[in-house]
């Protein structure tokens, strides 16, 4: 079954090799920078490019970084939302302003959010961010960009906060090489 990355390999292999992720060994396998990076798109978009998902964890009052807001608490303000995820990614509204140096309170449109190298961009960013965070670790670097500094913990199982989130995106970079392997045979 084709999977719907194969119109951006080219883009996520080049962007890993750019910013020069490093292979990961999971479970026995070994994935390829652009695999493991597809793997990830997968889990977070399905590699729709203009994928979107409002996040409530993050749009309370009171929380955090909820003075920076300029939507409204509680409420999803569509391509206004910086508690929204957006694109290839799933980079969040606040991380994407934050990457913009864009300040408090001043509203701002995400949907440039939307395109493939942008978001790549803001996601790679994000991501080796977390790999120079956790040594150049992979599994840890992904449990912290879904989860926050703080999904890598380990329970009272020795088992990381964000353990399945990491799981599947093994599972989705073993799709993308079977589907690599394919769209070389056709």
């Amino acid at each position: 079954m084709k999977v719907q990355t194969r119109a951006y390999r080219e883009l996520i292999d080049a962007a890993a090799r750019e910013v020069a992720l490093p292979s990961w060994t999971r479970g026995g396998d070994r994935f390829a920078p652009g695999e493991w990076l597809e793997g990830l798109v997968l889990t977070e978009s399905n590699g729709d490019p203009r994928a979107t998902r409002y996040e409530p964890h993050h749009d309370r009052p009171g929380r955090r970084d909820s003075f920076g807001d300029a939507d409204t608490p509680n409420h999803d303000d569509g391509i206004l939302e910086d508690d929204r995820s957006y694109g290839l990614m799933q980079v969040l509204g606040s991380n994407i302003r934050r990457l913009c140096g864009v300040g408090p309170g001043v509203p701002m449109r995400f949907s440039f959010a939307f395109l493939p190298m942008t978001n790549l961009a803001f996601g790679l960013r994000i991501l080796t961010a977390e790999l120079g965070a956790t040594g150049g670790d992979v599994a840890r670097a992904l449990a912290r960009y879904n989860g926050g500094a703080s999904g890598d913990q380990l329970d009272a199982d020795g088992r990381m906060r964000r353990e399945e989130y990491v799981q599947k995106v093994a599972l989705n970079a073993q799709r993308a090489r079977m589907d690599r392997g394919a769209a070389r045979i056709a």
